[in-house]
Protein backbone atom coordinates (compact mmCIF):
# COMPACT_ATOMS: atom_id res chain seq x y z
CA UNK A 1 0.00 0.00 0.00
CA UNK A 2 3.22 2.29 -0.14
CA UNK A 3 1.35 3.88 -3.52
CA UNK A 4 3.41 5.92 -6.18
CA UNK A 5 6.67 4.21 -7.35
CA UNK A 6 6.33 0.93 -5.88
CA UNK A 7 5.62 -1.38 -8.77
CA UNK A 8 9.14 -3.17 -8.21
CA UNK A 9 8.80 -2.97 -3.98
CA UNK A 10 9.63 -0.28 -1.21
CA UNK A 11 12.98 0.17 0.47
CA UNK A 12 12.39 1.72 4.00
CA UNK A 13 14.98 3.19 5.61
CA UNK A 14 15.19 3.41 9.26
CA UNK A 15 17.73 4.67 11.50
CA UNK A 16 17.93 5.01 15.56
CA UNK A 17 15.99 6.76 17.48
CA UNK A 18 17.65 9.59 19.94
CA UNK A 19 17.59 7.80 23.71
CA UNK A 20 15.92 9.84 26.16
CA UNK A 21 18.04 8.99 29.18
CA UNK A 22 21.96 7.70 27.75
CA UNK A 23 24.51 10.70 26.72
CA UNK A 24 26.37 8.46 24.37
CA UNK A 25 28.61 8.96 21.15
CA UNK A 26 30.83 6.79 18.94
CA UNK A 27 33.54 7.30 17.14
CA UNK A 28 34.66 4.91 13.68
CA UNK A 29 37.68 5.65 11.18
CA UNK A 30 38.68 3.32 8.54
CA UNK A 31 41.29 3.36 5.85
CA UNK A 32 42.12 0.49 2.69
CA UNK A 33 43.83 -0.10 -0.03
CA UNK A 34 42.53 -0.85 -3.35
CA UNK A 35 43.84 -3.74 -5.51
CA UNK A 36 45.78 -1.61 -8.54
CA UNK A 37 43.78 1.69 -7.24
CA UNK A 38 44.46 4.51 -5.20
CA UNK A 39 43.80 3.87 -1.31
CA UNK A 40 40.22 4.89 0.78
CA UNK A 41 39.47 6.10 3.93
CA UNK A 42 36.27 7.16 5.98
CA UNK A 43 34.80 8.13 9.33
CA UNK A 44 31.70 8.56 10.87
CA UNK A 45 30.90 10.33 14.62
CA UNK A 46 27.40 9.90 16.58
CA UNK A 47 26.76 11.79 19.45
CA UNK A 48 23.55 11.77 21.47
CA UNK A 49 22.33 13.95 24.67
CA UNK A 50 19.05 13.72 26.58
CA UNK A 51 18.08 17.68 26.72
CA UNK A 52 15.39 17.20 29.33
CA UNK A 53 16.05 13.36 30.78
CA UNK A 54 12.97 11.48 30.02
CA UNK A 55 11.45 13.85 27.84
CA UNK A 56 13.94 15.44 24.70
CA UNK A 57 16.78 14.10 22.99
CA UNK A 58 18.84 14.83 19.98
CA UNK A 59 21.24 12.61 18.08
CA UNK A 60 23.48 13.17 15.70
CA UNK A 61 25.63 11.59 12.84
CA UNK A 62 28.35 12.92 10.59
CA UNK A 63 30.39 10.54 7.81
CA UNK A 64 32.68 10.90 5.74
CA UNK A 65 34.21 8.54 2.92
CA UNK A 66 36.97 8.75 0.43
CA UNK A 67 36.59 6.29 -2.46
CA UNK A 68 39.89 5.67 -4.44
CA UNK A 69 39.62 5.84 -8.00
CA UNK A 70 40.83 3.05 -10.18
CA UNK A 71 40.98 3.00 -13.89
CA UNK A 72 42.86 5.14 -16.00
CA UNK A 73 41.89 7.35 -18.37
CA UNK A 74 43.44 7.25 -22.00
CA UNK A 75 42.00 10.73 -23.47
CA UNK A 76 43.46 12.63 -20.44
CA UNK A 77 46.13 10.80 -19.31
CA UNK A 78 45.02 10.15 -15.50
CA UNK A 79 45.50 7.54 -13.70
CA UNK A 80 42.74 6.24 -11.04
CA UNK A 81 40.36 8.75 -12.71
CA UNK A 82 37.26 7.91 -11.31
CA UNK A 83 37.97 8.73 -7.11
CA UNK A 84 34.85 9.60 -5.28
CA UNK A 85 33.87 11.26 -2.20
CA UNK A 86 30.72 11.52 -0.20
CA UNK A 87 29.46 13.40 3.21
CA UNK A 88 26.41 12.58 5.31
CA UNK A 89 24.92 14.38 8.06
CA UNK A 90 21.54 13.69 9.89
CA UNK A 91 19.80 15.24 13.17
CA UNK A 92 17.25 13.88 14.70
CA UNK A 93 15.24 15.47 17.41
CA UNK A 94 12.90 13.48 19.67
CA UNK A 95 10.11 14.58 22.18
CA UNK A 96 8.11 12.86 24.48
CA UNK A 97 6.31 15.34 26.69
CA UNK A 98 3.59 12.68 27.43
CA UNK A 99 3.10 9.37 27.78
CA UNK A 100 0.80 9.46 24.90
CA UNK A 101 1.96 12.05 22.96
CA UNK A 102 5.59 11.86 20.92
CA UNK A 103 7.39 14.15 18.47
CA UNK A 104 10.21 14.19 16.23
CA UNK A 105 11.74 16.15 13.79
CA UNK A 106 14.54 14.98 11.32
CA UNK A 107 17.54 16.87 9.27
CA UNK A 108 19.81 14.92 6.37
CA UNK A 109 22.38 16.29 4.20
CA UNK A 110 24.02 14.25 1.62
CA UNK A 111 26.76 15.44 -0.93
CA UNK A 112 28.54 12.96 -3.00
CA UNK A 113 31.06 14.04 -6.11
CA UNK A 114 32.60 11.29 -8.60
CA UNK A 115 34.59 11.78 -11.45
CA UNK A 116 33.74 9.93 -14.91
CA UNK A 117 31.29 7.64 -12.71
CA UNK A 118 32.06 3.71 -12.99
CA UNK A 119 30.74 3.41 -16.59
CA UNK A 120 34.01 2.49 -18.28
CA UNK A 121 35.14 2.24 -21.74
CA UNK A 122 36.71 -0.87 -21.41
CA UNK A 123 36.39 -3.43 -18.73
CA UNK A 124 39.44 -5.93 -17.52
CA UNK A 125 41.01 -3.74 -17.08
CA UNK A 126 38.70 -0.59 -16.11
CA UNK A 127 39.45 2.30 -19.16
CA UNK A 128 37.99 5.34 -19.42
CA UNK A 129 37.35 7.07 -23.21
CA UNK A 130 36.37 10.02 -21.79
CA UNK A 131 37.30 14.22 -22.29
CA UNK A 132 35.61 15.18 -19.01
CA UNK A 133 32.89 13.56 -16.56
CA UNK A 134 31.14 14.09 -13.06
CA UNK A 135 28.26 12.74 -11.16
CA UNK A 136 27.69 14.84 -8.52
CA UNK A 137 24.62 14.79 -6.12
CA UNK A 138 23.06 16.90 -2.93
CA UNK A 139 20.01 16.53 -1.37
CA UNK A 140 18.20 17.76 2.11
CA UNK A 141 15.74 16.42 3.99
CA UNK A 142 13.65 17.58 6.42
CA UNK A 143 10.73 15.44 8.54
CA UNK A 144 8.36 15.93 10.67
CA UNK A 145 6.59 12.99 12.66
CA UNK A 146 3.68 13.24 15.48
CA UNK A 147 2.24 10.50 17.07
CA UNK A 148 -1.21 10.70 19.40
CA UNK A 149 -2.35 7.79 21.34
CA UNK A 150 -5.49 8.61 22.56
CA UNK A 151 -6.40 5.11 23.88
CA UNK A 152 -8.15 2.92 21.04
CA UNK A 153 -6.51 3.80 17.97
CA UNK A 154 -3.34 6.50 17.40
CA UNK A 155 -2.94 9.36 15.00
CA UNK A 156 0.17 9.59 13.34
CA UNK A 157 1.28 12.17 11.14
CA UNK A 158 4.64 11.97 8.85
CA UNK A 159 5.52 15.69 6.66
CA UNK A 160 8.72 15.67 4.37
CA UNK A 161 10.47 17.90 1.98
CA UNK A 162 13.31 17.09 -0.13
CA UNK A 163 15.34 19.46 -2.13
CA UNK A 164 17.96 16.85 -4.35
CA UNK A 165 20.39 18.02 -7.20
CA UNK A 166 21.81 15.98 -9.37
CA UNK A 167 24.58 16.82 -12.17
CA UNK A 168 25.72 14.20 -14.45
CA UNK A 169 27.87 15.42 -17.18
CA UNK A 170 30.05 13.30 -19.47
CA UNK A 171 31.82 13.09 -22.79
CA UNK A 172 34.18 11.33 -24.87
CA UNK A 173 34.12 7.89 -27.25
CA UNK A 174 32.13 5.17 -27.41
CA UNK A 175 32.31 2.03 -29.52
CA UNK A 176 29.36 1.76 -32.18
CA UNK A 177 28.48 4.97 -31.08
CA UNK A 178 31.66 7.40 -32.09
CA UNK A 179 32.22 10.85 -30.20
CA UNK A 180 29.38 11.96 -27.22
CA UNK A 181 28.88 14.68 -25.15
CA UNK A 182 25.98 14.29 -22.36
CA UNK A 183 24.97 17.61 -19.78
CA UNK A 184 22.21 16.13 -17.43
CA UNK A 185 21.27 18.57 -14.50
CA UNK A 186 18.12 17.82 -12.99
CA UNK A 187 16.66 20.00 -9.47
CA UNK A 188 13.76 17.95 -7.70
CA UNK A 189 11.65 19.30 -5.07
CA UNK A 190 9.04 17.31 -3.75
CA UNK A 191 6.78 17.77 0.26
CA UNK A 192 5.10 14.68 1.23
CA UNK A 193 2.29 14.57 3.64
CA UNK A 194 1.20 11.42 5.14
CA UNK A 195 -2.10 10.89 7.58
CA UNK A 196 -2.97 7.83 9.05
CA UNK A 197 -5.53 6.53 12.25
CA UNK A 198 -4.19 2.93 12.95
CA UNK A 199 -6.02 1.10 15.55
CA UNK A 200 -3.91 0.28 19.05
CA UNK A 201 -2.91 -3.49 19.94
CA UNK A 202 -6.15 -4.18 22.58
CA UNK A 203 -5.89 -8.20 22.19
CA UNK A 204 -8.74 -8.07 20.13
CA UNK A 205 -9.16 -9.90 16.53
CA UNK A 206 -9.40 -6.73 14.22
CA UNK A 207 -6.61 -4.81 13.36
CA UNK A 208 -6.66 -1.75 11.16
CA UNK A 209 -5.15 1.45 9.63
CA UNK A 210 -6.22 4.50 7.31
CA UNK A 211 -4.81 7.12 5.76
CA UNK A 212 -4.76 10.26 3.58
CA UNK A 213 -1.40 10.75 1.47
CA UNK A 214 -0.74 14.26 -0.47
CA UNK A 215 2.07 15.14 -3.14
CA UNK A 216 3.35 18.19 -4.58
CA UNK A 217 6.83 18.22 -6.46
CA UNK A 218 8.08 19.73 -9.07
CA UNK A 219 11.82 18.74 -11.27
CA UNK A 220 13.94 20.90 -13.45
CA UNK A 221 16.12 20.08 -15.75
CA UNK A 222 16.58 17.49 -18.72
CA UNK A 223 19.27 15.73 -21.01
CA UNK A 224 21.44 17.41 -23.72
CA UNK A 225 23.37 15.47 -25.90
CA UNK A 226 25.18 15.95 -28.90
CA UNK A 227 26.69 12.66 -31.13
CA UNK A 228 27.99 14.08 -34.04
CA UNK A 229 28.66 10.47 -35.69
CA UNK A 230 25.45 9.33 -34.76
CA UNK A 231 23.04 8.01 -37.95
CA UNK A 232 19.16 9.22 -37.84
CA UNK A 233 16.77 10.08 -40.48
CA UNK A 234 19.32 9.36 -43.20
CA UNK A 235 21.52 11.87 -42.23
CA UNK A 236 24.80 11.75 -40.00
CA UNK A 237 24.75 13.72 -36.47
CA UNK A 238 22.08 14.64 -33.47
CA UNK A 239 22.02 17.25 -30.97
CA UNK A 240 19.15 17.86 -28.25
CA UNK A 241 18.37 20.31 -25.69
CA UNK A 242 16.48 19.90 -22.93
CA UNK A 243 15.52 22.44 -19.70
CA UNK A 244 12.12 21.43 -18.91
CA UNK A 245 9.90 21.67 -15.45
CA UNK A 246 7.52 18.30 -14.65
CA UNK A 247 5.06 19.54 -11.76
CA UNK A 248 2.86 17.15 -10.00
CA UNK A 249 0.00 17.13 -7.60
CA UNK A 250 -1.25 14.02 -6.36
CA UNK A 251 -3.24 12.72 -3.64
CA UNK A 252 -4.36 9.15 -1.78
CA UNK A 253 -6.70 7.39 0.65
CA UNK A 254 -5.44 3.99 1.59
CA UNK A 255 -6.93 1.40 4.16
CA UNK A 256 -5.81 -1.93 5.72
CA UNK A 257 -6.94 -4.06 8.20
CA UNK A 258 -6.37 -7.72 9.46
CA UNK A 259 -8.84 -10.08 11.40
CA UNK A 260 -7.58 -13.02 12.93
CA UNK A 261 -9.94 -16.02 14.01
CA UNK A 262 -10.37 -19.80 14.03
CA UNK A 263 -8.34 -19.61 17.81
CA UNK A 264 -5.37 -17.71 16.25
CA UNK A 265 -5.16 -20.01 13.05
CA UNK A 266 -5.44 -18.02 10.95
CA UNK A 267 -5.25 -13.61 9.41
CA UNK A 268 -7.14 -12.15 6.82
CA UNK A 269 -5.98 -9.18 5.51
CA UNK A 270 -7.62 -7.02 2.89
CA UNK A 271 -6.60 -3.45 1.99
CA UNK A 272 -6.68 -0.43 -0.90
CA UNK A 273 -5.28 2.37 -2.33
CA UNK A 274 -6.92 5.01 -4.31
CA UNK A 275 -4.78 7.21 -5.71
CA UNK A 276 -5.50 10.87 -8.23
CA UNK A 277 -2.77 12.81 -9.93
CA UNK A 278 -1.80 15.76 -12.38
CA UNK A 279 1.51 16.15 -14.01
CA UNK A 280 2.19 19.35 -15.74
CA UNK A 281 4.70 19.31 -18.45
CA UNK A 282 6.54 22.62 -19.24
CA UNK A 283 8.58 22.05 -22.24
CA UNK A 284 11.98 24.24 -23.53
CA UNK A 285 13.28 21.76 -25.69
CA UNK A 286 14.89 21.12 -29.22
CA UNK A 287 16.28 18.48 -31.72
CA UNK A 288 19.01 19.15 -34.26
CA UNK A 289 20.07 17.39 -37.10
CA UNK A 290 23.29 18.01 -37.48
CA UNK A 291 24.80 17.15 -41.11
CA UNK A 292 21.69 18.53 -42.84
CA UNK A 293 21.29 21.85 -40.44
CA UNK A 294 17.71 21.42 -39.37
CA UNK A 295 16.89 22.51 -36.25
CA UNK A 296 12.92 21.83 -34.30
CA UNK A 297 12.31 23.75 -31.48
CA UNK A 298 9.76 22.55 -29.06
CA UNK A 299 8.35 24.91 -26.88
CA UNK A 300 4.72 24.59 -24.94
CA UNK A 301 2.94 22.79 -21.88
CA UNK A 302 1.52 19.24 -21.50
CA UNK A 303 -0.82 17.89 -19.01
CA UNK A 304 -1.71 14.05 -17.81
CA UNK A 305 -3.76 12.84 -15.19
CA UNK A 306 -4.41 9.48 -13.98
CA UNK A 307 -5.92 7.51 -11.37
CA UNK A 308 -5.87 3.50 -9.99
CA UNK A 309 -7.21 1.63 -7.56
CA UNK A 310 -4.80 -1.14 -6.21
CA UNK A 311 -6.25 -3.46 -3.76
CA UNK A 312 -4.35 -6.28 -1.66
CA UNK A 313 -5.80 -9.48 -0.02
CA UNK A 314 -3.47 -11.73 2.22
CA UNK A 315 -4.27 -14.84 3.98
CA UNK A 316 -1.80 -16.62 6.38
CA UNK A 317 -2.58 -19.73 7.74
CA UNK A 318 -0.60 -20.56 11.56
CA UNK A 319 -0.49 -24.31 12.40
CA UNK A 320 1.41 -23.86 14.81
CA UNK A 321 3.50 -21.08 16.63
CA UNK A 322 6.65 -21.78 14.61
CA UNK A 323 4.96 -21.98 11.12
CA UNK A 324 3.11 -20.00 8.87
CA UNK A 325 1.59 -20.89 5.15
CA UNK A 326 0.32 -18.16 3.04
CA UNK A 327 -0.58 -16.56 -0.13
CA UNK A 328 -1.45 -12.79 -1.50
CA UNK A 329 -2.63 -11.00 -4.56
CA UNK A 330 -2.58 -7.24 -5.30
CA UNK A 331 -1.71 -4.75 -7.59
CA UNK A 332 0.95 -2.29 -8.33
CA UNK A 333 1.13 0.94 -10.61
CA UNK A 334 3.47 3.38 -11.76
CA UNK A 335 2.83 6.61 -12.91
CA UNK A 336 3.59 7.46 -16.63
CA UNK A 337 6.19 8.74 -18.06
CA UNK A 338 6.69 12.20 -19.40
CA UNK A 339 9.54 12.64 -22.54
CA UNK A 340 10.43 15.98 -24.01
CA UNK A 341 9.31 16.20 -27.68
CA UNK A 342 13.28 16.52 -28.86
CA UNK A 343 14.30 13.44 -27.10
CA UNK A 344 10.90 11.45 -28.13
CA UNK A 345 11.35 12.23 -31.69
CA UNK A 346 15.13 11.32 -32.17
CA UNK A 347 13.88 8.23 -30.82
CA UNK A 348 11.00 7.40 -33.02
CA UNK A 349 13.17 8.56 -35.45
CA UNK A 350 15.71 5.92 -34.87
CA UNK A 351 13.27 2.77 -34.05
CA UNK A 352 10.79 3.94 -36.75
CA UNK A 353 7.94 4.36 -33.84
CA UNK A 354 5.49 7.06 -33.08
CA UNK A 355 5.31 7.12 -29.33
CA UNK A 356 3.94 10.11 -28.22
CA UNK A 357 5.76 12.10 -25.35
CA UNK A 358 3.17 11.75 -22.34
CA UNK A 359 2.90 7.58 -21.34
CA UNK A 360 0.01 6.24 -19.49
CA UNK A 361 0.46 4.37 -16.08
CA UNK A 362 1.83 0.28 -16.60
CA UNK A 363 0.29 -2.27 -14.00
CA UNK A 364 1.29 -5.09 -12.05
CA UNK A 365 -0.85 -7.70 -10.75
CA UNK A 366 1.37 -10.16 -8.64
CA UNK A 367 0.20 -13.59 -7.15
CA UNK A 368 2.46 -15.15 -4.45
CA UNK A 369 2.33 -18.02 -1.76
CA UNK A 370 5.10 -19.51 0.29
CA UNK A 371 5.83 -21.09 3.65
CA UNK A 372 7.93 -20.09 6.70
CA UNK A 373 8.86 -22.33 9.15
CA UNK A 374 11.46 -22.46 12.44
CA UNK A 375 12.49 -26.25 12.58
CA UNK A 376 14.67 -26.15 15.88
CA UNK A 377 18.01 -25.02 14.48
CA UNK A 378 16.67 -24.26 10.97
CA UNK A 379 14.40 -21.29 9.40
CA UNK A 380 13.43 -21.76 5.86
CA UNK A 381 11.44 -19.65 4.01
CA UNK A 382 10.27 -20.67 0.07
CA UNK A 383 7.70 -19.07 -2.42
CA UNK A 384 6.57 -18.76 -5.43
CA UNK A 385 5.21 -16.14 -7.75
CA UNK A 386 3.36 -14.51 -10.60
CA UNK A 387 3.26 -11.23 -12.17
CA UNK A 388 1.63 -9.81 -14.82
CA UNK A 389 2.84 -6.67 -15.86
CA UNK A 390 0.18 -4.73 -18.23
CA UNK A 391 1.80 -2.00 -20.80
CA UNK A 392 5.05 -1.76 -19.33
CA UNK A 393 7.26 1.00 -19.40
CA UNK A 394 10.63 0.13 -20.12
CA UNK A 395 14.06 2.74 -20.26
CA UNK A 396 15.27 2.43 -23.85
CA UNK A 397 18.33 4.75 -24.71
CA UNK A 398 18.01 4.41 -28.88
CA UNK A 399 20.21 7.59 -29.04
CA UNK A 400 21.54 7.46 -25.85
CA UNK A 401 18.95 9.64 -24.43
CA UNK A 402 16.79 7.57 -22.12
CA UNK A 403 12.88 7.27 -23.15
CA UNK A 404 10.73 5.21 -20.49
CA UNK A 405 7.54 3.76 -22.84
CA UNK A 406 5.24 1.36 -22.96
CA UNK A 407 6.88 -1.19 -25.42
CA UNK A 408 4.74 -3.95 -24.42
CA UNK A 409 3.29 -6.66 -21.80
CA UNK A 410 6.06 -8.54 -19.06
CA UNK A 411 4.89 -11.72 -17.67
CA UNK A 412 7.24 -13.30 -15.11
CA UNK A 413 7.52 -16.34 -12.41
CA UNK A 414 9.67 -17.20 -10.55
CA UNK A 415 10.71 -18.74 -6.96
CA UNK A 416 12.35 -17.39 -3.56
CA UNK A 417 13.90 -19.23 -1.40
CA UNK A 418 15.73 -18.92 1.73
CA UNK A 419 17.26 -21.12 4.64
CA UNK A 420 19.10 -20.16 7.79
CA UNK A 421 21.05 -22.90 9.84
CA UNK A 422 22.46 -22.46 13.64
CA UNK A 423 24.64 -24.97 13.20
CA UNK A 424 26.20 -27.27 16.16
CA UNK A 425 29.26 -24.66 16.71
CA UNK A 426 28.65 -22.78 19.37
CA UNK A 427 28.02 -18.91 17.34
CA UNK A 428 28.30 -20.62 13.88
CA UNK A 429 25.72 -19.34 11.45
CA UNK A 430 25.01 -20.45 7.65
CA UNK A 431 22.30 -18.92 5.92
CA UNK A 432 21.64 -18.80 2.04
CA UNK A 433 18.76 -17.15 -0.56
CA UNK A 434 18.45 -16.77 -4.07
CA UNK A 435 15.61 -16.63 -6.25
CA UNK A 436 15.08 -18.51 -10.01
CA UNK A 437 12.60 -16.97 -12.68
CA UNK A 438 11.62 -16.78 -15.62
CA UNK A 439 10.81 -12.94 -16.91
CA UNK A 440 9.18 -13.18 -20.37
CA UNK A 441 8.38 -10.04 -22.50
CA UNK A 442 5.06 -10.51 -24.28
CA UNK A 443 3.11 -8.58 -27.61
CA UNK A 444 6.13 -5.99 -28.09
CA UNK A 445 5.38 -3.20 -30.09
CA UNK A 446 7.30 -4.81 -34.01
CA UNK A 447 9.38 -1.91 -34.56
CA UNK A 448 10.93 -2.10 -30.89
CA UNK A 449 11.52 -5.48 -31.89
CA UNK A 450 12.78 -5.26 -35.10
CA UNK A 451 15.53 -2.66 -34.23
CA UNK A 452 15.92 -4.13 -30.98
CA UNK A 453 16.20 -7.57 -31.13
CA UNK A 454 16.68 -8.68 -27.85
CA UNK A 455 13.64 -6.89 -26.99
CA UNK A 456 11.39 -9.66 -28.90
CA UNK A 457 8.61 -11.31 -27.55
CA UNK A 458 9.31 -14.36 -25.14
CA UNK A 459 13.10 -13.23 -24.51
CA UNK A 460 14.24 -12.66 -21.11
CA UNK A 461 13.34 -9.04 -19.96
CA UNK A 462 16.79 -7.40 -20.41
CA UNK A 463 18.35 -6.19 -17.22
CA UNK A 464 17.00 -9.22 -15.13
CA UNK A 465 19.06 -12.07 -14.34
CA UNK A 466 17.68 -15.86 -14.41
CA UNK A 467 19.69 -16.74 -11.07
CA UNK A 468 20.86 -14.97 -8.08
CA UNK A 469 22.25 -16.70 -5.05
CA UNK A 470 23.62 -15.55 -1.86
CA UNK A 471 25.95 -17.25 0.73
CA UNK A 472 26.85 -15.89 3.95
CA UNK A 473 28.29 -17.13 7.67
CA UNK A 474 28.72 -15.54 11.24
CA UNK A 475 30.57 -16.42 13.86
CA UNK A 476 30.87 -14.78 17.18
CA UNK A 477 32.88 -16.58 20.09
CA UNK A 478 33.92 -15.34 23.83
CA UNK A 479 37.96 -14.74 23.74
CA UNK A 480 38.84 -13.80 27.18
CA UNK A 481 38.34 -10.40 29.41
CA UNK A 482 35.10 -8.98 27.94
CA UNK A 483 36.37 -9.43 24.09
CA UNK A 484 34.43 -11.72 21.45
CA UNK A 485 35.63 -12.54 18.53
CA UNK A 486 33.14 -11.76 15.20
CA UNK A 487 33.66 -13.47 11.73
CA UNK A 488 31.01 -12.20 8.60
CA UNK A 489 31.64 -13.89 5.05
CA UNK A 490 29.48 -13.74 2.21
CA UNK A 491 29.49 -14.50 -1.07
CA UNK A 492 26.97 -13.33 -3.91
CA UNK A 493 26.66 -14.65 -7.53
CA UNK A 494 24.23 -13.18 -10.10
CA UNK A 495 23.70 -14.99 -13.60
CA UNK A 496 24.28 -13.04 -16.56
CA UNK A 497 21.83 -10.36 -18.01
CA UNK A 498 21.56 -8.56 -21.22
CA UNK A 499 22.16 -5.02 -21.95
CA UNK A 500 18.68 -3.04 -22.72
CA UNK A 501 20.97 -0.68 -24.98
CA UNK A 502 22.48 -2.62 -27.72
CA UNK A 503 21.91 -6.34 -26.00
CA UNK A 504 25.04 -7.13 -25.22
CA UNK A 505 25.71 -9.68 -22.19
CA UNK A 506 27.28 -8.62 -18.52
CA UNK A 507 28.49 -12.09 -17.76
CA UNK A 508 27.43 -13.94 -14.81
CA UNK A 509 29.78 -12.27 -11.23
CA UNK A 510 30.07 -13.56 -7.78
CA UNK A 511 31.89 -11.51 -5.44
CA UNK A 512 33.05 -12.60 -2.33
CA UNK A 513 33.83 -9.75 1.10
CA UNK A 514 35.12 -10.80 4.72
CA UNK A 515 35.01 -9.16 7.93
CA UNK A 516 36.66 -10.57 11.29
CA UNK A 517 36.35 -8.00 14.54
CA UNK A 518 37.60 -7.74 18.08
CA UNK A 519 34.87 -6.68 19.90
CA UNK A 520 34.29 -5.14 23.58
CA UNK A 521 31.56 -3.44 24.93
CA UNK A 522 33.12 0.17 24.24
CA UNK A 523 35.99 -0.82 20.98
CA UNK A 524 35.68 -3.03 18.13
CA UNK A 525 38.71 -3.79 15.90
CA UNK A 526 38.05 -4.87 12.42
CA UNK A 527 40.49 -5.94 9.27
CA UNK A 528 37.78 -6.90 5.96
CA UNK A 529 38.16 -7.48 2.31
CA UNK A 530 35.84 -6.60 -0.40
CA UNK A 531 35.55 -8.20 -3.58
CA UNK A 532 37.89 -10.92 -2.53
CA UNK A 533 38.37 -12.61 -5.67
CA UNK A 534 39.24 -9.08 -7.53
CA UNK A 535 36.34 -9.53 -9.70
CA UNK A 536 36.39 -7.03 -13.07
CA UNK A 537 33.61 -8.15 -15.47
CA UNK A 538 31.01 -5.77 -15.89
CA UNK A 539 28.17 -6.02 -13.71
CA UNK A 540 26.29 -4.84 -16.29
CA UNK A 541 26.65 -2.65 -19.73
CA UNK A 542 24.58 0.31 -19.72
CA UNK A 543 24.61 2.66 -23.17
CA UNK A 544 27.40 0.82 -24.58
CA UNK A 545 29.85 0.88 -22.01
CA UNK A 546 30.54 -1.42 -19.06
CA UNK A 547 29.71 -0.92 -15.48
CA UNK A 548 32.32 -1.87 -13.96
CA UNK A 549 32.67 -3.31 -9.81
CA UNK A 550 35.28 -1.72 -7.44
CA UNK A 551 38.74 -3.81 -7.24
CA UNK A 552 39.59 -5.89 -4.34
CA UNK A 553 39.61 -3.68 -1.18
CA UNK A 554 41.49 -4.80 2.01
CA UNK A 555 41.58 -2.28 4.79
CA UNK A 556 40.94 -1.86 8.80
CA UNK A 557 38.64 0.14 11.16
CA UNK A 558 38.65 1.11 14.43
CA UNK A 559 35.37 1.97 16.85
CA UNK A 560 35.03 3.32 20.07
CA UNK A 561 32.12 4.24 21.78
CA UNK A 562 32.11 6.53 24.84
Amino acid sequence: LYGLGSLGGTIKVITKDPSLFETEGSARMSMNITDGGDPGAGGDVMVNIPLVEGKVAIRGVLSYNLIGGFAENIATGKKNANDADTLTGRVKLLAEPTDNVKIQLAAWYNRSNQDFSNRATLADPAIFDQTFGIADSRYTLYTADFEYDFGPASLLSTTGHIKNKVVVNNGGFIPGIGDFASFWPLVTKNFNEDLRLASNDDGGPLSWIVGFFYQNGKTIGGQSVSLPDFPVGGQTGLATFNDNVIKTRAWAVYGNATYTFADGLVDLTVGGRYYKEKRTFDENSSITLIEAGVIVPTVGTAQAKNNTFNPRVNISVHPTEDGMIYAEVAKGFRSGAITSTSIISGANSALGTNFDNSSPPDTLWNYEAGVKWALGVVDVAFSGYLFDWKDAQIELSPTLQSIVVPIGDVRGKGIDGEISWRTPVTGLTLAAAGNINRTKLRGVVPEVSAVLPWLSPGRQLSGTAKKTLSVTGSYITAVGNDWDLKMNARYSYRSRQQSIFNGAYAPWNGFGSARISLAREDLELSLFADNIGNAQRPISKPGGQNQVPYPRTIGVSVEKKF
